[in-house]
């Protein structure tokens, strides 16, 4: 390594003061090489730049400055291998079904106090919310290709690849809709900074920011950038669409997830493990080839005789001179004298190969947040207990991601449908701009998950409801259903039960007797009684 003219010259210059002085250049030395040391410590050893971490140099810049200059290819490279990767594209998969699912429904729930209604008014406007609601979702997109609930499957598989959300909200007047209320989901490629608009600073890959760094307007392409075999104006045609309208209603839905202070665009689910992902995929190909190739080959057959004349010219020559035998199931082979029979074990995959893919795909589920048996859908290794911590794990990150889908989408939507639906009098509300926010109040039920153990879980949830620590509000919703619908199908069933002369159990006797039955101790296997055990 060539040495830098600086520490050239000091050197020539401890020299030079040596001959003269050794006592001096000595002393001169030993503060050089402290200074030195002073230098290569620091007080955080992943801030050294020793020998070890001299390479070790990442950029500084902002949130956007180290993200928009790469999201197209981040993005691009994200979506290729939820198309050709088998892990990738389980992941996403993975992610949605237990996401969305069948869709993350509303419960309407006013707030009676704030709005002074009692509670059969606030009942009424509840029901008929939720009627509104369930007549708009079927005409949810602009396209008619897909109802509400399939719009949110777009967008969080949008989010996962592409790292954010662009949804449109647009009014559409056409008889066969109940609702003018409509939305469009675009691609995120269509956000872009039109051409003669490159040199102005407050645009951002085209979002143009405000003073305080919110989003004032989206440049949105009339078409996508690559649609080029359908459509020819495609690089060319902008709309500037204002984040909000006049009075304050969103114009654009921009979702992504607010990874760094100030970053504008979203970054793909995958980013971190695009590289560990392509690697993957690369190696067990050249695996599979590898297997593929060495499968080709079981038998060899050597000879001390040679084979340049065959008898009968049975044997065939490539273009490299060797000769050619093929193999049929059953065949019956006569050797020549002096040839014998090597069979051939290629032993591929290696050993190492299912250890090394464990190995990566434990490092893109930590990368991800997610447990390793769910992205490499493995449970063989797992019990009881490890499962269901792994999945108790999991399923906190999914309702993390659900909740967070409801409060910017699901709510918002819901406003602008109670306000088209208040508007055509459909809804009885007279203050509703005046208590918009108390009006339009709702939960937001996603769906639910099996347990590993169902007797289990059921037995946790009945001395929890008897503790007074859950109610059947929360252990329905944990099902992804309606407690009041729920309470109202039992109630028609018991009825019908009752009018059919069924026999309907009661629930109060049946827990009586099961207390009854406990004191007084459970049968054993051989029909006495178990005694009871002091616990303490």
């Amino acid at each position: 390594m060539k040495m830098p003219l600086t520490e050239k010259l000091s050197e020539r210059l401890d020299g030079l003061i040596s001959f003269f002085s050794p006592r001096l250049g000595l002393k001169r030395r030993m503060y050089r090489e402290a200074i030195k040391v002073t230098k290569s410590f620091s007080s955080y050893r992943g801030a050294s730049r020793d020998r070890l971490r001299s390479s070790w140099i990442p950029g500084g810049g902002s949130a956007d400055t180290d993200l928009l200059p790469e999201l197209k290819d981040i993005r691009e490279r994200s979506r290729d291998l939820n198309r050709n990767d088998a892990h990738a594209s389980g992941i996403t998969s993975t992610m949605t079904v237990n996401v969305v699912g069948s869709g993350i429904r509303p419960q309407s729930r006013v707030d009676k106090e704030q709005l002074g209604l009692e509670e059969t008014a606030a009942g009424k406007f509840q029901k008929d919310a939720e009627r509104v609601w369930k007549r708009w979702t079927p005409f949810a997109d602009a396209g008619r290709r897909m109802d509400f609930y399939e719009i949110q499957q777009l967008v969080d598989r949008q989010i996962l690849e592409n790292g954010e959300a662009l949804i449109i909200p647009m009014m559409i007047d056409e008889p066969s809709r109940p609702y003018r209320t409509a939305l469009q989901v675009i691609e995120s490629d269509r956000l872009d900074t039109p051409p003669e608009k490159r040199g102005d600073k407050s645009i951002r890959s085209g979002v143009r920011i405000g003073e305080k760094g919110e989003a004032v307007s989206y440049f949105i392409r009339k078409t996508h950038p690559g649609d080029v075999l359908y459509s020819k104006r495609a690089e060319r045609e902008f709309v500037e669409v204002p984040a909000f309208d006049e009075y304050g209603r969103r114009n654009v839905f921009h979702l992504y997830y607010v990874l760094r202070s100030g970053q504008t665009r979203g970054v793909p689910f995958f980013a971190p493990v695009l590289a560990y992902f392509k690697d993957l995929g690369e190696y067990a190909e050249a695996e599979l080839v590898a297997a593929r190739i060495a499968a080709c080959f079981s038998l060899f057959i050597t000879s001390e005789a040679s084979m340049d004349v065959s008898a009968g010219g049975a044997f065939e020559k490539n273009q490299a001179g060797q000769f050619i035998e093929s193999l049929e199931p059953g065949m019956i082979k006569h050797l020549m004298p002096g040839e014998t029979i090597t069979s051939f074990n290629p032993q591929r995959p290696g050993s190492s190969f299912e250890p090394f893919v464990d190995r990566i795909l434990k490092a893109i589920s930590a990368a991800l947040g997610l447990p390793y048996e769910l992205v490499a859908k493995d449970f063989s290794k797992t019990n009881y207990s490890s499962a269901r911590a792994a999945l108790l794990e999991a399923r906190r990150y999914f309702r993390m991601r659900q909740e967070w889908l409801a409060q910017k989408l699901c709510q918002p939507v819901w406003d602008m449908v109670l306000e088209e639906a208040y508007l055509k009098r459909e809804l009885s509300a007279n203050t509703f701009y005046e208590n918009r926010q108390h009006w339009t109040s709702a939960s937001w039920i996603a769906p639910g998950w099996e347990w590993v153990d169902p007797l289990k879980e059921a037995q946790a949830a009945e001395v929890g409801l008897r503790n007074g620590i859950v109610t059947y509000s929360d252990l329905y919703a944990q099902d992804g259903k309606d407690w009041e619908e729920c309470f109202e199908q039992r109630k028609r069933e018991q009825e019908k039960m009752k009018t059919l002369g069924l026999e309907v159990q009661d629930e109060n006797k049946a827990k009586e007797k099961q207390k009854n039955t406990g004191e007084e101790g459970e049968e054993d296997s051989r029909g006495g009684k178990k005694p009871d055990v002091d616990a303490g």
